[in-house]
Formats: structure tokens, sequence, C-alpha cells
């Protein structure tokens, strides 16, 4: 321990003085050469704009004199920058390429990047989420308001690809439905034989399909684990000689999954028979909701892939319209993709029955989606809106159709000129205060997290610490992943939640972070009224 240092109760280590002018100094020289790699950046981007321009001259000038069509000068130039750098001549043709994109049609990123107010990763995020934007005039809409979030609140370029991509999706004139029923063409499933006997496999699928699949995994993976740890404790040999790392057990349930259609090669290892009662209906089914209320959005409670619908009178015309349209789809109950044609697209899947799995298999993978009210009240499918947390829009025929199997109905009333959030509540209610969290927060809330709102995977902390006084009311909660729940007990990091649940992290150097909620709505409870529960 550095000298001067104590341990406080549950605070973990207090710094030093010279340590915290140490991490200050390292802070502000970071900092500094950020600015500056980001302006070197700038200039590299400039320069092989430049030099792309240069090759399209000479492939114009090539082509106009009756030569080849192909784009020699453009490789000629990549190749000779590749030798001069050292780096592979098509890495150098795409960045030539990225760059043109970046400098020609966004200048305002450009600039900012050149400033070093904007990293690159950051910049190449806004690039890429605007790539269907053609009109320059709705793009330079985009850039401007993208930038206004980002400033506004700053996050990691991870976050502001889902704020991005919203952007995107509000200014394009081809619906995310449509896009989606194009899209669906790629899907696909590939495998790439790699080095020492290992390879990969990568499959492009519909995003609600693949977060629900990646979630599952998931929950198995991390019930293996404690399984493991318990009959590690009793002694059991098998436990003790698994040295296998999360990723690894991951690994080992997919190919499960994939050659035998169950977690079969994990089910009863360690003669454990995993029992998934606490897989309540909460937990099962995938997707969402239903509602009523010209100022609702609704938000999808922890439920799971392939589970029968809903019962209750709470949004039944929604709910029912789901249905009718899920039926009129051609298609619409034989599973993913199984008609080109389908409207539902791959919606379909939703449509599976109730699994008599046991054990791990009947774990259910769990996606959060958000629905405007217009949106699923809405006959004709052409009202968008729909948002799968941590992932973007998804049609509106998907949601509906996810809606309609939903087990649990949360319905987060907003105003609707100002999308404050109102109040929350549930057809089937388990705590008040977790449906408003779970509607507030959608994911960690340590600034920069993106961990999403899961079972195994998230805790519910008292800002203020429920042991010294701290109330239990949605003021003073709010949810972290364990690995952000445990630095704020056991370090000096300290957090403070203000109106609207916006958190104010104070790190051990004191500096002030500030985490908003997710901007799939802005919560804002009144400052004059307590909250509503």
């Amino acid at each position: 321990m550095s000298d001067g240092a104590v341990w406080g109760e549950g605070d973990g280590p207090c710094p030093t003085a010279a340590e915290c002018a140490a991490v200050e100094s390292a802070i502000e020289a970071i900092r500094a050469a950020d600015r500056v790699i980001a302006h070197a950046q700038a200039a590299r981007q400039m320069a092989l704009a430049s030099a792309s321009q240069v090759a399209w001259a000479q492939h114009e000038r090539q082509v106009a004199a009756g030569g080849s069509s192909r784009a020699w000068a453009h490789r000629a130039i990549a190749e000779e920058i590749a030798a001069a750098t050292h780096t592979p001549g098509r890495s150098v043709e795409r960045q030539m390429n990225d760059a043109t994109v970046l400098v020609s049609r966004f200048p305002v990123v450009r600039d900012r990047l050149a400033a070093g107010t904007v990293s690159l990763p950051h910049a190449r995020t806004i690039v890429l989420c605007a790539d269907r934007i053609d009109d320059p005039a709705v793009r330079a809409t985009y850039e401007v308001r993208v930038l206004e979030r980002l400033d506004r609140v700053p996050m990691t370029a991870a976050a502001l690809a889902e704020v991005a991509r919203k952007v995107a999706q509000e200014l394009d004139p081809v619906s995310i439905s449509d896009r989606h029923k194009a899209a669906r063409r790629r899907r696909r499933v590939g495998f790439r034989p790699g080095e020492d006997a290992m390879g990969a496999f990568d499959a492009e699928v519909a995003n609600v399909l693949g977060v629900g699949m990646m979630d599952r995994i998931d929950q198995m993976a991390k019930s293996v684990i404690a399984a493991r740890a318990a009959a590690r404790r009793a002694g059991d040999p098998v436990a003790l000689a698994d040295d296998r790392s999360l990723d690894e057990i991951r690994a080992d349930i997919f190919t499960d999954l994939t050659l035998t259609g169950t977690p079969t090669g994990h089910d009863h290892l360690y003669g454990a028979t995993f029992n998934c009662a606490d897989a309540k209906a909460g937990d099962v089914g995938l997707g969402a909701t239903g509602t009523s209320g010209a100022d609702a959005d609704v938000k999808a409670g922890d439920v799971g892939l392939g589970v029968m619908g809903v019962d209750g009178d709470a949004g039944a015309s929604a709910d029912a319209g789901a249905r009718a349209d899920a039926r009129r789809s051609p298609g619409a109950t034989a599973g993913s993709g199984s008609d080109a044609a389908s409207t539902a697209g791959s919606g379909a899947a939703f449509r599976s029955r109730k699994s008599p799995a046991v054990g791990l298999g009947a774990i259910r993978g769990s996606v959060h989606i958000t629905i405007p009210a217009t949106a699923l009240a809405d006959p004709t499918n052409r009202t968008e809106g729909a948002t799968l947390a941590g992932a973007g829009p998804i049609p509106i025929i998907d949601a509906k159709q996810i809606a309609a199997d939903a087990t649990i109905w949360n319905r987060a009333f907003t105003d609707a000129n100002t999308g404050v959030l109102l109040t929350v509540d549930q057809r089937f209610p388990t705590t008040a205060q977790r449906r408003f969290l779970k509607a507030r927060d959608e994911r960690c809330r340590f600034p920069g997290c993106r961990q999403a709102i899961r079972k195994h995977y998230v805790d519910i902390d008292h800002t203020h610490p429920h042991s010294r006084g701290g109330p239990t009311n949605v003021a003073n909660l709010e949810y972290l992943c364990e690995t952000h729940h445990m630095l704020e007990q056991m370090t000096q990091w300290a957090v403070k939640q203000g109106p609207g649940g916006v958190l104010e992290w104070t790190s051990p150097n004191g500096h002030v972070y500030t985490d908003t909620p997710p901007p799939v709505a802005r919560f804002t409870p009144p400052d004059d009224e307590p909250p509503p529960f």
C-alpha cells in the first residue's frame, strides 16, 4: 500500500495527494495526445483522399483515351502508398475510398476531427451509419444532429452508433421495413478454417434474432459457470479440473446447439441437473409488448425466444392486429426466411411454439424493444419507430409479432411533446420500481458501459447506500453491471443521482462524468412531484 493510503469502509483505497497528481497529469497527457492523434488522423484522411482524387483523374483520362475501364490507376497509387507505409495494398485501397467519403461528404465531421474534438472511431461511426443517405442536404442535417447529440452527451463510438442509426432512420425517406426486406437477402452463415486447427464461424442474420441468440448462449454459459462454482465448493473433481473461460464455454455451447439442437454436452456436467424454474414468465419468449394510449411508449420486458402469446385486455386491439398481420403474411408460421416474399420478414421465426425443453435448453434468449403506441396501433404497418436496445431500429412488423407473443407487457407513458417519462405500468406486475428502472435505464449506467439489462448481468444499486440511510426509491436506484457495481463499492468512484435519472460519477481524482438515460425517450420526472410509486 502506498504511503498515506487508507481503506475506507467499503469504499476502497484512498489515493494520496501525490497519486492524485500523477493520475491527473496522466489524464491530461492522454487527452492532449488524443487531440494530436485526431489532428494527425485528419491530415492522413486528407492525404488519402487527395491521392484517391489523383487516381480517379488518371482513370478518367485512361478511359477517355480508349484504355481499360478497370481502376488500374487507383490500384497503382494504392500499391505505391502501401509499399511506402508497409501496409497491404488492398487495405490502402479501402482506406482511400473511406477517406474520400469522409472528406468529400462529411465536411463538418472532417473539420471536427482536424480540430481534435472528435476521434477517428467516432467519425467513422457517423459516416458508416449514413451510408444510405444520398441527398447532400439531408446528409448535412444528419451530421449536425448527430454531432449536437455527441456534444450534449459525450459517449463511446459504440453508443454513438445507436444514436446515429436512429437519426439516419428519421431522415431516410425509405422506411426501415423496406430496407430490412431487401437486406434479408444477405442472410448467410460461413466457416473460415484458421491456424492451429481452429476456425471461425460468421453469420449475418436479423439484429433481433442475433441479439436473442447471443443472449441465450450467454445465459447458458453463466449458468454453467455458476454450477461449476458450486461443484468446486463440494470438491467435484470434474469441476476442479475444468478451467475453461466464459468465452470457451460460450463456444462449446454454440457447438452443442449447432450439432445437436440442445446443450447436450453441458446439461448434466458436474453431476448437476439445471433447474430452470427460475426462467419465469418474464424471462422466456422473444419479445415484448402491447399498449394503448396516444402518449405511451412500450418497453419490452426480458422475454425470450419462442413462447405463446399474451392474454388480458391491455393493448388487445394492437395485439390482435399483430396476429392478423402475421396470418396474412405468406409463410408467417413457417419459420425465418421460409418464403422470400414474406412480408413478415425474419419475424416469421417468432411464431414458434412453447418449448418443452428442460435444463439449460429451457433458457430462452431475451431482447428489449421499444415500440411507440402509434406504431403498434397502426394497422397499415406504415408507422415506424420500433427500436431494439443496443442495436437500433427494427421493422415495425417484426416488433408487432414479438409483441403479440409477449408474456409481459410494460407500458412507459411519456409526454407527447417532450418524450418525458411519466409513469410505467405492467400487465403482470413485478415490483413497480423494477418496472420503472428497466424502462428508464435499459443498460448499466456507468459512463460508456453498454451492458444491457439482462438477468445475471446487472444489479440494482442504491445511489446513496441503503446501509447509510439511502432510501429505496427510483430517485436513489440505478442498474449497474456486476463489474461497475463492484467498482462503485470497492473503490473511490462515487455516484450522485439528479432529476430524470441523470447520474454524476466522480472519479477518484475528482473528475465528474455524466451519464444520462438512453435516448429512446428523455426521462425527466417533474421536479415538484415524487416518483409515481
